[in-house]
């Protein structure tokens, strides 16, 4: 688990907290099941390439198509599913704000597999937000060779 730090804390406290901001006194959460489906959508399209739906799926709010293809053209690296297990493992995960009060966001960092490195290839980062009960969205925060 990891703690948040004096950051995340004073900017809650003095109101400045905005959406993705990390919520203080938090620590790291399991995201529930249906986040996780959300997850396993979004990296099966990244794996088969299919870029364009994948940005209108997230409404290309950071990422978009071109972008995405880009990185992983520049990367040398050719993204593969992953075993059922790396969605059950610890995902790097840590419960951030919502845009709106009854919503819940979680920020992951997911290791993409590749055929050449396997496991950490590429990393790709999201917002999970559940928007209602068991509705979820997903927002592309980023897409790097770690």
């Amino acid at each position: 688990m990891i703690a948040l730090g004096a950051y995340a804390r004073n900017r809650s406290r003095a109101g400045m907290s905005k959406p993705g901001d990390p919520i203080a006194g938090t620590v790291c959460r399991m995201v529930p099941e249906e986040g996780v489906r959300a997850l396993r959508v979004v990296v099966g399209l990244l794996v088969r390439g299919d870029f364009e739906e994948l940005e209108t799926l997230t409404e290309a709010r950071t990422l978009t198509a071109a972008r995405m293809a880009a990185v992983i053209e520049a990367s040398g690296r050719r993204p593969i599913t992953p075993p059922d297990e790396a969605f059950r493992d610890d995902l790097a995960t840590m419960e951030v704000e919502a845009a709106e009060p009854d919503e819940r966001a979680y920020r992951v960092d997911f290791p993409l597999w590749t055929v050449r490195e396997g496991r950490g290839g590429l990393l790709l980062s999201v917002t999970l937000t559940e928007v209602m009960d068991g509705v979820w969205t997903v927002g592309l925060d980023g897409l790097d060779i770690p």
